[in-house]
């Protein structure tokens, strides 16, 4: 059996950079060569899969900001897997509509700082008729900060959605697992708090060497003591307790060349991408320019905006999320194709204010990699989330030789998805410089995209991207532009 490991803030940091593991509940960057060195450094890590190893999937994003909240969530659906698609969307659901109750209520106040939930996914296998899907949730609210932890799994035999207690063949199995955990809990959790209930086991996957990990939300099992607590199981010990899905679930974790096979049907894309010919830069400082910007993608309506935009002859820049973009490489290789400019908004879209150096570093060279792993060239603008900066966030821009990005137009199309509403406050706000924000993760925001573009070259405007703004400004690495 392998040690338990606490992942405190010191372990998980340099986890973060020796590895490009990202830290405070966001999911390794990829799968493969790196994935396997997490190993020798926590084998309490489950196995990640890379998400665009699966053909189809798509992702579906939320987010909102204002004075009183901050709130960003992300799930896959998975070509097939329905139930697992209504499984996960209900889990996300039943995180973020009580957050937002108590936002509009007034029970969220948390001593001057804006309450925060954040809510990210990975797969921890995804072949032959099984996913797995690890949902990880940070919520600072009042006196509810830290993480929780889910792992759903999708049976393609059944076409059932299960929690992760389902991996294990019965109540009598499971209160011998909870034995084996509570052996190895040692002094750093409660052993009595590892109960032979399906909520205490609602976490379960398998690392790559096929070890059983099983682990705990923050404060569950250890209640004094922040931060992750995970078991990993021997084979020996823990396989005459898996159930068929959960030695299946095994199997596709281990596999050398994942491949779902659930039958779903899904469309190949026909579209032939058009590469644009660099075109002159706009003098900005004479022409009337304005840069068209979103965020939070790319997601489903990415690749209709990308048609809108072609249509237009218009350009705009894209602020990805990395692990977004992780997982529709084709559509950022197709942005950067069709002479857009793609900028980083951090791999897990947290509050860089209130992370520390290190993490800040991390979730923002993350990005940079996985931008020029899938385009060959990585991004020179920086759009932290929600606009939130300081101090450590310039610094870390600075030292990767980033300008941060902000706007002067919020289109406010996360509150109000009303295509005429967007389109009215996007050209309302727009000036000759301006930076307008819109998010490419709604597809009101996209339907409203040919009618702005429209009535600002009526007005004269040039669409450009923000480089081409930045032309007519000397601005350094780390410098804040809102526009000209």
């Amino acid at each position: 059996m392998r040690p338990v490991r606490r992942r405190g803030t010191a372990a998980l940091l340099a986890a973060g950079l020796a590895l490009g593991v990202t830290v405070a509940g966001c999911a390794p960057a990829d799968g493969g060569p790196r994935a396997a060195r997490q190993i020798a450094l926590d084998p309490t890590l489950p196995h990640v899969v890379e998400p665009a190893s699966v053909t189809g999937l798509e992702t579906v994003t939320r987010s909102a900001t204002d004075k009183r909240h901050r709130l960003f969530t992300t799930y896959p659906v998975v070509p097939g897997a329905e139930a697992l698609t209504e499984r996960l969307a209900r889990a996300v659901d039943d995180l973020a509509d009580p957050y937002e109750r108590d936002i509009t209520s007034g029970r969220a106040e948390l001593g001057g700082l804006v309450p925060e939930l954040n809510v990210q996914w990975s797969l921890t296998a995804a072949s032959g008729n099984v996913v797995g899907v690890r949902l990880v949730n940070w919520k600072s609210q009042g006196a509810d900060v830290g993480e929780t932890r889910r792992t759903y799994w999708y049976d393609g035999t059944t076409g059932k959605a299960v929690g992760s207690d389902a991996l294990v063949n019965g109540e009598r199995d499971l209160e011998r697992l909870a034995e084996l955990v509570r052996a190895r809990i040692e002094a750093k959790a409660d052993p009595k708090r590892v109960t032979a209930f399906p909520e205490t086991f609602s976490s379960m996957a398998f690392n790559d060497d096929g070890e059983l990990v099983v682990e705990f939300s923050d404060h569950s099992v250890a209640p004094d003591a922040p931060g992750r607590v995970a078991v990993a199981l021997s084979a020996r010990e823990f396989e005459p307790l898996l159930s068929d899905l959960g030695r299946r679930a095994r199997a596709a974790s281990l596999a050398p060349r994942p491949r779902l096979t659930l039958g779903a049907d899904v469309p190949t894309a026909t579209r032939d991408v058009r590469t644009r010919v660099p075109s002159a830069r706009v003098n900005c400082s004479v022409a009337k320019c304005v840069a068209l910007t979103f965020d939070d993608g790319p997601g489903p309506d990415t690749p209709r905006l990308l048609d809108a935009l072609d249509r237009a002859d218009a350009r705009a820049t894209f602020f990805v999320v990395g692990a977004n973009a992780a997982a529709h490489p084709q559509v950022v290789r197709r942005m950067a194709a069709e002479g857009h400019e793609i900028g980083d908004h951090t791999r897990c879209h947290r509050d860089l204010t209130r992370l520390a150096p290190i993490q800040v570093h991390a979730e923002v060279q993350q990005t940079q990699d996985t931008v020029r792993r899938i385009t060959g060239r990585a991004p020179v603008l920086l759009r932290p989330p929600y606009g939130a900066s300081n101090g450590v966030v310039t610094d870390v821009a600075r030292s990767l030789g980033l300008v941060q990005v902000l706007w002067n137009a919020d289109t406010l199309d996360w509150r109000d998805q009303d295509p005429a509403a967007v389109a009215d406050r996007a050209v309302g706000g727009a000036r000759p410089g301006g930076v307008i924000l819109m998010h490419d993760t709604y597809g009101t925001s996209v339907d409203a995209v040919p009618r702005i573009v429209a009535r600002l070259k009526g007005e004269g405007y040039t669409l450009v991207t923000v480089s081409d703004l930045l032309a007519a400004r000397h601005a350094r690495p780390g410098d804040r532009f809102t526009g000209l």
